[in-house]
């Protein structure tokens, strides 16, 4: 399931209602406090932070993200009060993925699907052949395919019979080289750019599956020994 924290004051709440946000596959956390906040960004790991870019320590918030990695990519969004430029503390344009205006209008949600997707496209990536088996959340039935590349957001799925669409939630059983058991978890599609081919999106991993996957990915950057 994707997480989005909330850092703004709580009479935001009912505008937000009517947003992408309050979908009922989301999970939401709200906090007023710059020290809630970041103890809930560890916590929680969301996919999405929003912050209200005129609270005190919304900049300190971000940049608490550049030295504590989260295991999977995060979406940053400003929202924007109208008013003169940002001032000294406030996160400027180029750290954040969207800036969106109050009060909230349609145009959050078109622009808030596109940006989803941005994060994950931005990791490296690397060309893989690797056995992956996936099925809808809700279904028993049993998809095989193969990893063409992999990043440490997501992969994409090369394979027959995928019966799935973009904003479906999948468990996930990805063969990692190396030995083990393969690493288990969940996943969301985001694109399909072909009719067998999918997008998948990480959401989380059972056990140390994100730990292994984070290894593999250290070994397909390291060069090659002479």
């Amino acid at each position: 399931m994707t997480t989005v924290l909330i850092y703004a004051n709580a009479d935001l709440e009912p505008n937000l209602h009517a947003t992408l946000f309050w979908r009922e596959d989301l999970e939401r956390y709200l906090a007023e406090r710059a020290e809630d906040a970041r103890m809930l960004l560890f916590s929680t790991e969301p996919h999405v932070l929003v912050v209200d870019r005129t609270l005190a320590g919304a900049d300190e918030l971000i940049s608490s993200l550049e030295g504590h990695s989260l295991p999977h990519p995060i979406t940053i969004v400003a929202l924007d009060h109208g008013g003169p430029d940002p001032q000294d503390g406030q996160p400027e344009a180029s750290r954040v993925d969207a800036i969106l205006p109050l009060p909230p209008g349609p145009e959050w949600d078109i622009r808030l699907v596109d940006v989803l997707q941005v994060p994950t496209r931005l990791q490296p990536r690397f060309d893989v052949r690797l056995e992956v088996e996936t099925r809808h959340r809700h279904k028993a039935d049993v998809l095989r395919g193969h990893a063409l590349n992999i990043s440490a957001g997501g992969i994409l799925v090369d394979g027959q019979g995928l019966a799935f669409a973009p904003g479906d939630d999948v468990n996930l059983t990805l063969q990692i080289p190396g030995g083990g058991d393969p690493v288990e978890g969940r996943a969301r599609v985001m694109r399909q750019p072909l009719q067998e081919r999918l997008g998948l999106r990480f959401e989380a991993f059972s056990r140390n599956g994100d730990a292994r996957v984070r290894d593999f990915l250290a070994r397909l950057a390291s060069p090659p020994h002479p």
